[in-house]
């Protein structure tokens, strides 16, 4: 019967082949042995699972818990004659009467399902297999070649989708001797037995530092090194985005060693070891370029290692990443005898972790020691000026002092002055009043004879007004006559036709002139 291992290492192939890539990049061997014993119902519980965590949930979550689900009841039913199956404790089942034959299903089964079936096994076999290449052929989308022993009789074929290839880095050369990560896969088509590549290293640190060299003079060339292309650092970088792998020193070291400045951290945890890591590095690199308007400062962190551990940050795909990456990008990768290419592609390259935090760190530091010098220069600046003042203030007072005792000395002078002068002052306001009271009563007496010569005076003028006032002339039968606005003396001032007026004591006559004669 087909059991629930069997159906995930099922489904794990399919998916794999779907997304081109190793199974075990899907999930590992252990992660499905996880799933097994769980047998986890909801996404809480598939997460519990060691090497499953939210982003592969997300992925795969809903297929695993439906494969899950699906084991008690008609799943259940599936077998897979021919395929030797796996007792829970990892031995082979077999046949009850000999040991050495394994137990043949009754179903005849095709051949297409019976290869599926050792594909199935074959799944679980990743390896890393070291030969010389005695083949090679690249076509548009996969590279096709062939390995071989040197000393021994022995021939591998092998299959790597091209862009795998192009982004490891290596080409691929008769004679050369590599090693390769990958697969075991039976072509149906063809009933050939090929290994399915994901990773490609050359072997002996003879071939990798020629590679190294090789690619090192290449973009030297390009001027992917050139100090001028160079940007400085962020000198107080605030968000930091961090690529390294979560479980190694590394990320320790750089954390430790930043110390609490208050800056935000994000980490893309990526594997750092060897040649398998491009991939992971490559994601990494391309998710913070994306979000470059984010972050001030990209750091990418391991420890030391041999050559071999660092093949990845000696990828071109890889340094050209870094080198063409919208954040300024600062490196600690390895010691200082590991040059990486990364490392020199970088806008800043230091010897490990720990350097990039202290770099980091620097212009912090001095800040915090320029804020602590300038503290105490403010406060001794503030304590002199404070003594000046005071000294100053001591003086002033002093000066104020003396000068009061001056002011009040004139004021008591000014006051004595004061009460004489008003003393003086009420004396002759005295003989003033009495002086007054003379000079009133002589006005008084004057006064009165003035008034009596004004109304004579009054008298005798209103007498000669009464003797030359028109109008007494006028009550004694005179008339006053105008023309014009004019009074008339004499018959020549008036022609005949004129209008005039007559005045009389009583009121006044409008006459027209109808002849005019002189005496």
């Amino acid at each position: 019967m087909a059991d629930l291992s069997s159906l995930l290492r099922i489904w794990r192939a399919k998916r794999a082949s779907q997304e081109g890539v190793e199974p075990f990049r899907i999930l590992t061997n252990a992660a499905l042995d996880g799933i097994v014993a769980r047998k986890p119902t909801t996404p809480d519980e598939l997460m519990e699972v060691k090497g499953i965590k939210d982003a592969k949930c997300r992925q795969y979550g809903k297929e695993i818990l439906e494969i899950v689900g699906r084991t008690g009841s008609t799943v259940s039913n599936l077998s897979f004659p021919g395929v030797v199956q796996k007792e829970p404790d990892g031995t082979d089942v077999f046949n009850e009467q000999e040991e050495t034959e394994t137990k043949v299903g009754d179903e005849t089964l095709s051949v297409s399902r019976f290869l599926d079936g050792l594909n199935l096994e074959l799944s679980g076999m990743a390896a890393r297999v070291r030969g010389e290449i005695s083949s090679v052929d690249e076509r548009e989308r996969v590279v096709y070649f062939s390995l071989k022993d040197a000393t021994e009789d022995g021939m591998l074929n092998c299959l790597m989708f091209r862009w795998q290839y192009d982004v490891s880095g290596v080409r691929l050369r008769e004679g050369d001797e590599i090693i390769v990560e990958g697969v075991p896969e039976i072509w149906k088509p063809m009933g050939k037995l090929s290994l399915k590549v994901g990773t490609i290293e050359v072997a002996g640190e003879g071939a990798l530092k020629k590679a190294y060299d090789e690619l090192y003079r290449k973009l030297e060339s390009e001027g992917v090194f050139a100090p001028e292309r160079k940007r400085p650092l962020p000198e107080f970088p605030e968000r930091i985005a961090l690529i390294t792998s979560e479980q190694g020193a590394a990320i320790g070291d750089f954390l430790t060693n930043l110390g609490r400045l208050g800056v935000k951290v994000d980490l893309y945890p990526a594997s750092v070891e060897g040649k398998r890591a491009v991939l992971e590095l490559l994601r990494a690199v391309k998710y913070f370029r994306s979000k470059a308007e984010q972050y001030d400062l990209l750091v990418i962190v391991r420890g030391g290692g041999s050559i071999e551990s660092l093949q990845a940050f000696n990828t071109e795909a890889l340094v050209r990443a870094v080198a063409d990456c919208e954040i300024p990008v600062i490196a600690g990768i390895g010691h200082e005898k590991d040059v990486t290419l990364v490392a020199l592609a970088a806008d800043m390259m230091v010897s490990t972790p720990t350097a990039v935090s202290r770099t980091i760190r620097e212009p912090w530091d001095r800040a915090r020691q320029t804020l602590v010098q300038s503290e105490g220069v403010i406060l001794t600046s503030y304590e002199n000026a404070l003594f000046e003042a005071s000294e100053r203030l001591g003086k002033s007072i002093s000066t104020f002092l003396g000068f009061l005792e001056g002011v009040s000395e004139r004021f008591e002078r000014a006051k004595n002055a004061l009460h004489s002068k008003l003393s003086m002052l009420e004396y002759r306001l005295r003989e003033s009043a009495s002086s007054i009271d003379g000079s009133s009563r002589r006005i008084a007496e004057g006064w009165k004879v003035v008034m009596r010569g004004v109304h004579d005076r009054l008298l005798r003028a209103e007498s000669a007004l009464r003797q030359y006032d028109p109008n007494r002339v006028l009550s004694l039968g005179y008339a006053i006559v105008r023309a014009q606005g004019k009074v008339l003396s004499r018959v020549g001032d008036v022609s005949v036709g004129e209008e005039l007026d007559i005045r009389l004591s009583d009121g006044s006559i409008t006459a027209e002139v109808k002849s005019a004669t002189n005496n």
